[in-house]
């Protein structure tokens, strides 16, 4: 079977509950590990709307497993109910939720933040990621865009897995550095391979008006190695 590079930071999840309007944009791991403010699997124990706002629910949860963020968070579900997008998640059952924190301090989710029986692939992602502890490294508010598929014929075809290199930008965001993680990353690394990532890798800053400490900018390149890949391929997801 044909083996091909996967780039991770591709696609987290897209959702696809329903079958008519509701879309999400894509969720890339780098970016969320750089954006959100939590990222875990809970439990729902309960949910209540908030006065005067029916749309919203307060929760109490358990924490399954935590990628990012704080175990004593307060997750605040924006249902949308009535809209294509409306979602509850069910009580006693499991979610991987990317949180972000609002201005009020409140950890907000919704029917794209919440993924009820997440992809196998996902979890073993965040799991290595977290035990690396990439996420104290990594510049918060800064985007990764790869603008091509990295050339999958520059890695050694025998090797499978998660391929980690860091990287350090300038003050343009352009790639200064590519320091080389774990042993896969070790053993494919040369003078292609760095252009390829410099070329086709590029960063941007979340938004325009934010301002970086550019005297230490770190993010991460994650590649997988896979069977019968298609880079089109949509991760869909039910609720348990």
């Amino acid at each position: 079977m044909k083996i091909r590079n996967r780039i991770l930071t591709f696609l987290l999840l897209i959702k696809s509950f329903y079958s008519f309007s509701c879309s999400c944009i894509p969720k890339k791991i780098i970016n969320a590990y750089s954006n959100l403010n939590f990222i875990g699997i809970v439990e729902f124990q309960t949910l209540n709307p908030i006065q005067n706002n029916e749309n919203i629910y307060e929760s109490t949860f358990l924490i399954k497993e935590l990628f990012k963020g704080n175990k004593n968070e307060k997750i605040y579900i924006n249902s949308m109910l009535g809209s294509s997008c409306g979602f509850l998640p069910d009580l006693k059952s499991e979610y991987l939720i990317l949180g972000v924190k609002k201005k009020d301090g409140k950890t907000m989710i919704s029917y794209c933040l919440a993924q009820g029986n997440p992809n196998k692939e996902s979890l073993s992602i965040l799991r290595k990621l977290n035990r690396e502890k990439i996420e104290q490294n990594i510049t918060s508010n800064l985007l990764q865009i790869v603008k091509k598929e990295i050339n999958y014929n520059l890695f050694e075809k025998s090797v499978k897995g998660i391929f980690l290199y860091k990287v350090h930008l300038n003050s343009e965001l352009k790639i200064k550095e590519i320091i080389p993680q774990n042993e896969n990353a070790k053993k494919n690394f040369n003078e292609k391979i760095r252009n390829e990532f410099k070329n086709k890798i590029h960063y941007q800053k979340s938004e325009e008006e934010i301002k970086l400490k550019t005297e230490k900018l770190t993010s991460y390149i994650i590649l997988n190695w896979e069977e019968n890949y298609e880079n089109e391929r949509i991760i869909t997801t039910s609720r348990l």
